[in-house]
């Protein structure tokens, strides 16, 4: 797997492309897996609404933001949890932003359920000496429908407790989620 590419060392013009290339692949992939579906379309991977993100105070659709709670020093800590795409959801994620100035996380683990495989592994200690903490990379994670997403976080040995808002840190997913057009986007 490529490494990540902070975001400051590439034009608007390759992070457009770059989305646009995974959006296109995960519409392939789907028309693949259902030729009866006519009309697929992709949106912004959302912390609750697609991966069930329950942190820091996180109840539903009107908390839908990007946040883990408390990390224990060298702990993995799960951010997803066995999360359960519909047969007819793909998700395709590419990147990351950690919104924190002081941030824990150095390592995300993109398995499938329980742990059960792991299919990235993203160290992401790099991207906190820029100037913008993003980074995407071409090679993106990929989940088909009916896949179980687990995605776990290793904080470095400091750990980290929680803010005035119940987050430690703001570990924001860059990614998209293809489904058939006209369905319901909350779970």
């Amino acid at each position: 797997m490529r490494t990540l590419i902070p975001v400051k060392q590439l034009s608007t013009q390759q992070l457009d492309d770059l989305r646009e290339y995974v959006e296109a692949d995960l519409k392939k992939k789907a028309a693949i897996d259902h030729p009866a579906v006519k009309d697929w379309v992709s949106r912004q991977l959302l912390p609750w609404t697609d991966l069930v993100i329950v942190h820091a105070a996180q109840a539903g659709i009107l908390t839908d933001f990007w946040g883990c709670g408390a990390q224990v020093a060298s702990t993995l800590l799960v951010y997803v949890p066995n999360t359960a795409l519909r047969n007819t959801q793909y998700v395709g994620i590419y990147g990351i932003n950690i919104r924190d100035t002081n941030p824990a996380v150095i390592k995300i683990l993109f398995q499938t359920g329980g742990g059960a495989s792991t299919l990235g592994n993203w160290n992401v200690e790099h991207i906190y000496g820029q100037e913008v903490p993003e980074a995407v990379t071409p090679e993106y994670i990929y989940y088909p429908g009916n896949s179980i997403i687990q995605i776990q976080l290793l904080p470095n040995t400091v750990g980290k407790a929680v803010g005035a808002d119940g987050v430690s840190d703001h570990v924001v997913l860059i990614g998209l989620i293809c489904q058939p057009a006209g369905e319901v986007v909350s779970m």
